[in-house]
């Protein structure tokens, strides 16, 4: 019996795939690794120690310390040896999302399997920079952009992945709808300029105005996050407590 097994990063956006009229009797595999923060080795993630355990705190992510995916490949193969249509839910403008997609290709080029089929949520408006923002009704409507992935765009793809494990850098962004492979203290210049433009911050409120350039999402916030605890406990940035804990009731200051 044909089948399709749907490939979504994100609980809502799977939970909404799972749940919907049009997808409700196929398989859907979550994809919870953050490819964007970590070393890349023989295709295995290595989190930084700080990041791994901020994120493991905050019980969001099925994390692992190295994270080799087994779980989810037993699952694709699954898939792949009953002949399902593999159809990826991604974007080009949301970084763990498009990594996902090539991380998928990568893998479906060495086991030459081409029955795959992609939407990238941003086709459908500019709005959409990814599927986890879409609800059922506009999920549906996105089904009209799918397109079946040629062996050539699977193997294109594939290449990117290479390159980037190849980059092995300790993160990775989109910048210019490029994937951009940089260093962990990327974010900290400009976290420092925001600081000193807007003085002594609550930190609710830097942390939103730190996360709209970035259309906030999880991996940004909890590495913005991680970023400031490495330069208060350096001294770089002053922080001073009230009332309860440090991080809840804290106020940043720039330390010049």
């Amino acid at each position: 019996m044909f089948k399709i097994t749907n490939i979504a990063f994100g609980d809502s956006l799977c939970n909404y795939i799972e749940n919907s009229k049009f997808s409700k009797k196929d398989i859907t595999i979550k994809f919870y690794v953050l490819f964007s923060i970590g070393k890349i080795t023989n295709n295995i993630i290595s989190y930084n120690d700080d990041f791994y355990n901020l994120i493991k705190q905050q019980g969001i992510y099925e994390i692992k310390k190295n994270n080799n995916l087994e779980e989810k490949l037993k699952l694709l193969n699954d898939s792949i040896n009953n002949k399902h249509k593999i159809r990826i839910w991604t974007t080009h403008k949301q970084i763990d999302a498009y990594l996902m997609l090539l991380y998928i290709c990568n893998y479906l080029a060495n086991i030459n399997y081409d029955n795959v089929y992609v939407l990238f949520s941003d086709e459908h408006g500019k709005e959409f920079y990814t599927p986890s923002c879409m609800e059922e009704k506009e999920l549906e409507k996105l089904l009209k952009y799918e397109h079946k992935l040629t062996k050539k765009e699977i193997n294109d793809y594939s290449k990117e992945w290479l390159k980037i494990v190849n980059d092995n850098s300790d993160m990775r962004i989109i910048n210019n709808n490029k994937v951009e492979s940089v260093s962990f203290d990327y974010y900290d210049n400009f976290i420092l300029d925001k600081l000193k433009e807007l003085g002594e911050q609550e930190k609710g409120k830097l942390m939103h105005c730190l996360m709209i350039p970035f259309r906030i999402y999880d991996t940004v916030s909890y590495f913005l996050v991680n970023r400031l605890l490495k330069m208060i406990n350096t001294n770089v940035i002053k922080d001073k407590e009230y009332k309860h804990s440090k991080w809840d009731n804290a106020f940043y200051k720039f330390n010049n």
